[in-house]
């Protein structure tokens, strides 16, 4: 469950924005966000705030008005920097007005409409359904122009790139749970390039031969089964408090039934239980194995 507030950084200095940004290099995702006003003069939307959320707990919101956004600028340009955004078109407009090139954005409006039934998409719409998180949106229209901001204001703009990442998470888990990530993650990007479309095209012809299909009710758990599954959550929970991420993105319940189950006995016969790609099978394949045999002693 995420917490109403977080923890956060706001950064006025150049310097400290530089500092802060190390701890956001080599992140497999970030969540982002912006906050802007209306240039009346120019008639067209200027940043105000740039906010950066980090799976490591990281949160930095960088005044744009003081501190100035350049500092990020090889992490915005970066394509190999996946960066997640709710209605990431909007960022990409108020960051491209700003100057920079922006590659590497997922808009996760567009992966909730792809995985979702709801009635609205809005962040708070998809954060309180899957997190039971209700975002009060009052500070959305206020004065970001203005200086100094109120506490309020920036923590608003602090939990909504958090909640973007949560979400961007949360999601990604449940497509490639499904067979459905790399497709997805290819419709959500912003601006595809010619390998990219391709690949997604090839994706979307594969779409209805999925290899990796939700097992059909599996039969009760034996008493030895749920020792084995047991293991299995605690050390999950290890793992994600190590690694400082939801442990649902590590294994669903699901893929450990199945693992306590089939008990596989090589890496190969991994890729044969529900849940677990490539990546998670390279990751944690040797350890599952280990937590499965220990069971079975």
């Amino acid at each position: 469950m995420m917490a109403a507030s977080i923890s956060y950084q706001y950064l006025i200095d150049p310097d400290d924005a530089r500092a802060a940004l190390a701890a956001f290099a080599n992140q497999p995702v970030i969540g982002l966000d912006t906050e802007t006003y209306w240039d009346y003069g120019a008639r067209q939307n200027r940043l105000s705030l740039l906010q950066l959320a980090a799976p490591t707990g990281e949160v930095v919101v960088i005044d744009a008005l003081t501190a100035s956004a350049e500092g990020a600028r090889a992490l915005i340009e970066n394509p190999a920097a996946m960066m997640a955004a709710h209605n990431a078109r909007f960022d990409e407009g108020a960051l491209r007005a700003a100057g920079f090139e922006v590659a590497g954005l997922v808009d996760t409006l567009r992966l909730s409409r792809r995985t979702l039934r709801l009635r609205s998409f809005s962040l708070a719409s998809v954060s309180e359904h899957l997190f039971g998180v209700a975002l009060d949106k009052t500070y959305q229209q206020s004065d970001w122009r203005r200086r100094p901001l109120s506490r309020a204001q920036l923590d608003y703009a602090a939990l909504d790139a958090q909640v973007a990442l949560r979400v961007y998470q949360e999601l990604t888990a449940q497509l490639e749970e499904s067979g459905r990530l790399e497709e997805e993650l290819l419709r959500a990007k912003i601006g595809l390039s010619p390998d990219e479309a391709e690949t997604l095209k090839r994706a979307g012809a594969r779409s209805n031969a999925r290899s990796k299909r939700q097992p059909d009710g599996l039969r009760p758990l034996t008493a030895e089964e749920r020792l084995i599954v047991e293991r299995l959550k605690l050390w999950r929970k290890q793992t994600a408090d190590h690694e400082r991420i939801p442990a649902y993105l590590i294994c669903h319940d699901r893929t450990l039934e199945h693992l306590a189950v089939v008990r596989p006995c090589t890496v190969e016969e991994l890729t044969n239980i529900f849940g677990l790609g490539a990546a998670k099978i390279a990751k944690y394949g040797p350890e599952l194995l280990n937590q499965v045999q220990k069971q079975s002693d």
